[in-house]
């Protein structure tokens, strides 16, 4: 029996859930590269060895941020990348979740909220850090766009990994004066205030659509409810470096919400799927409609245009003569760019043959497919 996909379920369900459903265009743009990814209709390449001889073809893939087979290049050069600059010192691990009775506002204002989003977490922390009383120095901080739950219902939630400490305007490195480092409930209360501000203003100015079955007084009243309601900011205990949730991070920058080894089984009404729970710390199982789980998939597209992550303060790109100072204090080598992994190590990581089967040469040149060509061929054989 063939391995279900997330490629194989939406092949044989979204042309008719399509038909019956109003889609925005990013989203049926995306769910059809997801379906064509690594298929003849892509294009693709020979594989040859140094002596020419051919290895195979390999089908081109659709490189959508969403897509859970291809990007894996991609994602291992962030990790390199990201893990190069990272500080070799203390970091925190905070997260910043919004209610659950805003996301009707995020449904409606998806590329507005995203953005409110980024921009309250990133000037919470640049207000708290500069504060004397918490630190009075630029840290070095990484954040990333989560949309998901582990269960894959909607959650968005920005993660932070952020420097214990940071660059002064002198360029010495400074600690906090709070073991700690930045206190939760002010974090949270700067954050919600933040955020809530944002969507006021953008209410008032006519920005904000407003969702069906409220009004521009509904949505005042909500936003003034939940600016006096706590909000979740979960701060993990602090790490001795950063690069484990770089390593974390890394595997939702690109390829989706959910992953081809969590689908379990696909029959002609349902879907079976495996997920690592928060509250029992064991794995679950899921079976959901096809279309419970083609909805769950859309609203975890990648937004274009719209990074998942951002770097901030010393970690910032505009930042590498700082960041280099702060290194140096920490005993670390400059920051230097980083090689891009080529295909043929990603092969050996994977266990892959990255030599001839013919004459044992290592394999090293790729030759496009010219797919007119080859199916004329196919119809002189016919």
């Amino acid at each position: 029996m063939k391995k279900v996909t997330i490629q194989s379920f939406l092949q044989a369900t979204f042309p008719a859930y399509q038909l019956s459903h109003k889609l925005p265009l990013y989203q049926i743009k995306a769910v059809g590269k997801l379906m064509r990814c690594r298929t003849e209709s892509l294009g693709g390449h020979s594989v040859y060895c140094e002596n020419g001889h051919l290895n195979g073809v390999w089908y081109n893939s659709c490189k959508h941020r969403s897509c859970p087979q291809c990007n894996r290049i991609q994602m291992e050069n962030w990790l390199q990348q990201t893990q190069d600059r990272v500080l070799d010192c203390p970091h925190h691990h905070w997260v910043f979740t919004l209610p659950h009775r805003l996301h009707p506002v995020w449904h409606y204002n998806r590329a507005l909220c995203q953005t409110f989003l980024f921009q309250a977490v990133r000037e919470t922390l640049l207000t708290l850090c500069n504060d004397k009383r918490y630190l009075a120095a630029k840290p070095a901080a990484i954040l990333a766009l989560h949309t998901w739950a582990r269960n894959l219902t909607f959650h968005p939630h920005i993660h932070c990994l952020i420097s214990h400490g940071g660059l002064d305007g002198n360029g010495h490195w400074q600690t906090p004066t709070r073991k700690s480092f930045l206190p939760a409930k002010v974090m949270m209360q700067l954050f919600r205030g933040k955020y809530l501000s944002k969507l006021r203003l953008a209410l008032k100015n006519n920005e904000l659509k407003v969702p069906q079955g409220d009004t521009p007084q509904t949505l005042t009243n909500l936003f003034n409810k939940w600016g006096r309601l706590d909000w979740v900011v979960h701060c993990a205990k602090t790490y001795a470096h950063g690069n484990g949730v770089v390593k974390y991070l890394s595997r939702y920058i690109r390829g989706g919400a959910i992953k081809n080894n969590q689908l379990l089984k696909f029959t002609e009404t349902n879907v079976r799927i495996s997920y690592q729970s928060h509250q029992t710390e064991r794995r679950e199982f899921l079976t959901l409609s096809h279309q419970d789980l083609i909805q769950r998939i859309l609203a975890h597209i990648a937004l274009p245009k719209k990074p998942q992550y951002q770097y901030m303060g010393l970690y910032h790109s505009r930042c590498v003569q700082k960041l280099n100072q702060a290194r140096a204090e920490w005993g670390q080598i400059a920051v230097s760019k980083s090689n891009a992994i080529k295909w043929q190590e990603l092969m050996e990581q994977g266990q892959q043959a990255t030599c001839c089967k013919e004459c044992g040469q290592p394999l090293s040149r790729l030759v496009k497919l010219n797919m007119g060509v080859i199916r004329q061929s196919e119809i002189q054989l016919h």
